[in-house]
């Protein structure tokens, strides 16, 4: 599917985000470590949260949706059978299940598709085998080959290479019979709001580990207890549209909690930086578009706001600096080079020095024919700059969006009258 957006003088109105598939794919990682009933409210659709439940139902956990919520009634880990587990292409999903279901005794075949099968996680090769799991990969990619079960001990992991994986240590380590009180060292962590937001989902189980000079103590076993959870809206989709109302005109967006652990509620800070004009309440964000300040924003721990941020960038009375362009190489696209590529064709402006990403203004975008790199965020990204452009641009492969925000294009058109995209 292809989408052409058109520009647009002005954006205005009120949106609800949908919720927060990082949270989404966390509650439904310890949904299945509890023995018994979890009931999760707000659960959304995205390709990445369909795969997460999927996996849970491959592992024979039972799910019910009703019409407020969803249920899933697991028996636990450790008895599961030969398991033939396919994350699709959730990135998140393989790095937290890997070593989650790794603490059965049982063997587990765990797969992916498109661009997740390229994407490395050479740290699980040796990883898993310190925890006592005979693992096989295809060169440091998937396919896994996994036989347990894991067992717990002091462990010191590089939190460069990314939080994902950590976060399924910490949760097998939560679900392992033979814990008892060993200490997770995090050197040299990136990402730690994610691993802050894992801690806070397990937290609504019963279980409360804190991260503590770059140290998680645990004191098991534990047994997470049976919840019901409600999913907050997604900072990361909210950016977009944040960006969008930034540099042409004014939105209200409901659903996004004030107090969150998500990493790119920093989305804030760059936006108040640009000089945007905003008002945070408990549940709802309102924003217009008022200054266009240059702004140097570091994103290492939140990588995901690159593509909104690298927009909003383009639109700002100088140069702009995003710091923490490593983070970028190991997304569904080479991320960094992929904003380069393709916002330039619209006229961007984008050089890229070390770790930091330089952004010029422009006064208006190009029309261009953009490829997606099958990366949601790129398609978004060439979408909100098109709201500035001198004439439509066309966007293949636009349905990557539903990877993480399938209501995308439908929202677009919400805030703005006359026709915003059409499809081709």
């Amino acid at each position: 599917m292809d989408v052409n957006i058109y520009p647009s003088s002005d954006v205005k109105g009120e949106i609800t985000i949908p919720a927060s598939k990082s949270c989404s794919q966390r509650a439904l990682a310890c949904a299945l470590i509890v023995k018994g009933k979890t009931r999760i409210y707000n659960l959304g659709e995205s390709d990445d949260e369909l795969a997460a439940l999927d996996i849970l139902r491959q592992t024979g956990a039972q799910i019910n949706k009703f019409e407020n919520y969803t249920e899933i009634l697991s028996l636990g880990i450790e008895k599961l059978e030969n398991l033939k587990v396919n994350c699709n292409e959730s990135g998140l999903s393989s790095r937290m299940f890997t070593p989650l279901l790794s603490t059965s005794k049982n063997q587990v075949l765990l797969k992916g598709e498109g661009s997740l099968i390229k994407r490395p996680m050479h740290f699980f090769d040796g990883l898993m085998k310190d925890l006592n799991v005979k693992f096989s990969s295809n060169e440091g990619k998937l396919p896994f080959h996994i036989k347990g079960p894991l067992v717990p001990k002091d462990l010191v992991v590089d939190g460069s290479l990314s939080s994902q994986f950590i976060t399924g240590v910490i949760y097998a380590y939560v679900a392992s019979p033979y814990l008892r009180n060993e200490v997770l060292t995090i050197l040299n962590p990136t990402s730690i709001p994610y691993i802050e937001l894992s801690l806070s989902v397990l937290k609504e189980f019963g279980v409360n580990l804190e991260l503590e000079n770059n140290q998680i103590k645990f004191s098991g076993p534990y047994e997470l207890q049976e919840t019901e959870i409600n999913i907050e809206g997604d900072w990361s989709s909210a950016s977009f549209f944040l960006v969008l109302a930034a540099i042409n005109g004014e939105l209200k967006i409901n659903n996004l909690n004030a107090n969150s652990n998500q990493a790119d509620i920093a989305i804030l800070k760059a936006l108040k930086d640009y000089g945007a004009e905003i008002d945070q309440q408990e549940n709802s964000v309102f924003i217009r578009k008022y200054k266009a300040n240059p702004f140097v924003f570091d994103a290492t721990h939140c990588p995901d706001l690159f593509p909104p941020l690298a927009v909003l960038a383009c639109f700002a009375n100088g140069m702009s600096t995003i710091k923490g362009v490593h983070r970028l190489y190991a997304k569904e696209s080479n991320r960094a080079i992929a904003l380069q590529e393709e916002l330039g064709k619209m006229g961007a402006k984008i050089t890229i020095e070390k770790d930091e990403m330089h952004i010029e203004s422009i006064f208006y975008a190009k029309p261009a024919i953009i490829n997606s790199h099958g990366d949601h965020r790129i398609a978004m990204a060439a979408a909100i700059l098109a709201s500035r452009a001198s004439k439509y641009i066309s966007i293949e492969n636009a349905k990557v969006v539903n990877k993480s925000f399938p209501s995308f294009y439908k929202l677009l058109q919400k805030v703005k009258e006359e026709n915003f995209y059409s499809i081709h």
